[in-house]
C-alpha cells in the first residue's frame, strides 16, 4: 500500500508541475480571450487530477511520507521550464532545488521514524473543523490584500497543509471503517469534507494570485516545503500521529524546516526571471519574456475624408 502511494503521489507531483505551468503562464502572460481560458482550464484540470491522486495517496500511506513527495515537482518543473520556456538551469536555481528537496526529505524520514496510525477523537476533528474554516475566511481576506509574492505562497501553504491533514483524516476513516452515516457519529466527516472543499477553493483562489505575481517555481517550492510541514505539525498535535518525538528529533526538524524555507528564499532571489526583471529598467520588458497574445490586427478605417487611420 505505501509503495503504491509514493507511485500516486510522484504521479500528482508531474500533474502538479505542468498544471502550475499552465496556469501560471494563461494568468501572467497571455491576454484575455478563448485560448487563455482553454489553457486556465487545462491546468485546472490537473489540478484536479493532483487531488484524486493525493487523496488516494493519503488514505494508503502516512501523510509524512506522501506530502514531501511533492517536492519532486520542482524538478519537473525546471524541465518543463528549460524545455519549453527556454529557462536556464544556473547554479543559483539548481543550488535552490537542491537545497529545497534535501531539506523537505530530511524532515520526512526524521518524522517517519515516529509516525503511527492517528487517532480521530471527536476533540481533536472538532478542533481542526474549525481550523478549516476559520483559514477559508482568512485565506480570503489575504487573497483580497495586496500581500506579495511570498507571503501569498506561504498563507496558500498553511492552507493546502492543513487541507492535506484533514483529507488524511477522512481517507483513513473511509480505508479502516467504510463511508459513514450522516448520524451523530458520522455528521462531524460530512461537515469536515465539506469544510475541505471549501478551504480547497479558496486555497486555488490564493494561489492564482501567487502565480500573477512570480515564478512558478517559487510558488511550488513553497507548497512543497509549507504543505507538508503544517501537516505533519497538526498530525502530532491534534491525532497522536508522531507521538515520542525526541529532544534530537525536534531539533532535526526544526533545521530541516528552517532549511527548507531558506530554499524558498533562494528561489524567489535567485530565479532567472526574478533577476531579469531587477535588471530591467521600469517600464521596459525583457525581450526573453513570453509576450502576451496579440489581438487581431485590425483593418485600416478610413475617416470622411477617405483618408487611412
Amino acid at each position: 500500500m505505501i509503495i503504491t502511494a509514493i507511485i500516486l503521489a510522484t504521479l500528482a507531483a508531474f500533474c502538479l508541475a505542468l498544471g502550475t505551468h499552465f496556469q501560471q503562464y494563461a494568468v501572467a502572460t497571455m491576454a484575455p480571450g478563448p485560448k487563455r481560458r482553454a489553457t486556465w482550464a487545462a491546468g485546472l484540470g490537473l489540478m484536479g487530477m493532483v487531488t484524486v491522486l493525493n487523496v488516494v495517496a493519503l488514505g494508503l500511506g502516512p501523510v509524512a511520507i506522501v506530502q514531501p513527495i511533492g517536492a519532486i515537482s520542482l524538478v519537473f518543473a525546471a524541465l518543463i521550464s528549460r524545455r519549453y520556456f527556454g529557462l536556464q538551469l544556473g547554479a543559483p536555481l539548481l543550488i535552490s532545488i537542491g537545497v529545497t528537496m534535501f531539506s523537505i526529505f530530511a524532515f520526512v524520514t526524521t518524522s517517519a521514524q515516529f509516525s503511527h496510525e492517528l487517532v480521530a477523537t471527536e476533540e481533536a476533528v472538532t478542533w481542526l473543523l474549525a481550523l478549516l474554516v476559520a483559514l477559508s475566511v482568512f485565506g480570503a481576506l489575504f487573497a483580497l490584500s495586496r500581500a506579495g509574492h511570498i507571503p501569498r505562497v506561504i498563507m496558500t501553504g498553511i492552507i493546502f497543509g492543513t487541507v492535506a491533514a484533514a483529507t488524511h483524516v477522512l481517507a483513513r476513516t473511509v480505508v479502516t471503517e467504510g463511508l459513514p452515516d450522516f448520524e451523530t457519529s458520522g455528521s462531524r466527516w460530512w461537515m469536515m469534507l465539506a469544510a475541505v472543499a471549501l478551504a480547497s477553493a479558496v486555497g486555488f483562489w490564493l494561489v492564482q494570485t501567487a502565480y500573477a505575481s512570480g515564478p512558478p517555481e517559487t510558488v511550488l517550492a513553497g507548497l512543497t516545503v509549507i504543505d507538508p510541514i503544517v501537516a505533519v505539525v497538526i498530525g502530532a498535535a491534534f491525532f497522536g500521529e508522531y507521538a515520542g518525538l525526541t529532544p534530537m528529533a525536534i531539533g532535526l526538524l526544526l533545521l530541516a524546516a528552517g532549511g527548507g524555507i531558506a530554499g524558498v528564499w533562494m528561489l524567489s532571489q535567485f530565479h532567472p526571471r526574478v533577476l531579469e526583471s531587477k535588471s530591467v529598467p521600469t517600464g521596459r520588458i525583457p525581450t526573453d519574456v513570453p509576450a502576451p497574445l496579440s489581438p487581431e490586427p485590425r483593418t485600416p478605417a478610413h475617416n470622411s475624408q477617405g483618408i487611412r487611420s
